[in-house]
């Protein structure tokens, strides 16, 4: 998101900008852009990060800071001039970075296919990501989907597939819940009593393929812009002081 005006409808603004195109061609231009970059710059450190909070479940402290960059303005050309702030990936590609964009205008998120239960996550709590062993990209290729497995019913079958991955391990089971989600489950242990085979075992994950995700519009970069923005007036003023004291 950008921010590309000043409010000049304040007379110390305005009698700071005739001084500055007496003083020297670049002068103005020059607390322009630092009032831009400023502003820009306000937005990732502060506005943002409060509005986001107000907004999500931070169930990473510093995902809003490290994944935003700023580029500040550039040049002398005040029609063009522009400082940006954005979200950015640190490396490669990432999902949550890709779904800001629906949850600052509202829209449909797709390829949630996996959530993680409560079970799963950092101390039980939904407001966690989830613990370290948990996470998809470690446990993805240890899944055994109950459904493809050997057994004359479903029970069976997630039985014999309990059997197979072993404790520590992880099986789909087949049954869905009420919301169409079937449950992946962390295996426990897997013992024999009286005769009978007892799989103990805990759901870590719903899973449904092509689950789409609705979420209310926050509008909370626009927000956080806004904010900033209400003291580019007093920022151009002091960066206009400094061009004065320069060109004294």
């Amino acid at each position: 998101m950008s921010i590309s005006t000043i409010n000049i409808n304040t007379s110390a603004v305005v009698r700071h900008t005739a001084r500055l195109e007496k003083l020297h061609r670049s002068a103005l231009p020059v607390a322009v852009r630092q009032t831009l970059s400023k502003a820009a710059f306000d937005v990732k450190m502060h506005t943002m990060p409060a509005q986001a909070t107000k907004n999500f479940e931070k169930r990473e402290p510093n995902f809003f800071k490290a994944n935003s960059k700023v580029t500040p303005a550039k040049g002398f050309d005040m029609k063009s001039m522009v400082a940006t702030v954005g979200f950015i990936p640190l490396k490669g590609t990432n999902k949550a970075v890709d779904d800001l964009k629906q949850q600052e205008d509202g829209g449909n998120i797709g390829g949630r296919t996996f959530i993680a239960l409560r079970d799963a996550r950092v101390s039980g709590s939904w407001r966690k990501k989830p613990r370290a062993r948990m996470r998809l990209a470690d446990i993805d290729n240890k899944i055994i989907d109950s459904k493809k497995g050997k057994g004359k019913n479903s029970r069976e079958r997630f039985t014999r597939s309990a059997l197979h991955a072993g404790k520590g391990g992880f099986v789909l089971g087949e049954k869905k819940t009420s919301g169409g989600s079937r449950i992946l489950f962390e295996i426990r242990s897997v013992v024999r009593k009286k005769g009978n085979t007892v799989v103990k075992s805990k759901p870590i994950y719903a899973v449904k393929s092509g689950r789409v995700v609705k979420p209310a519009a926050t509008h909370f970069m626009r927000k956080a812009s806004l904010q900033s923005a209400q003291g580019m007036g007093s920022t151009f003023i002091q960066e206009a002081n400094k061009q004065i004291a320069k060109y004294k």
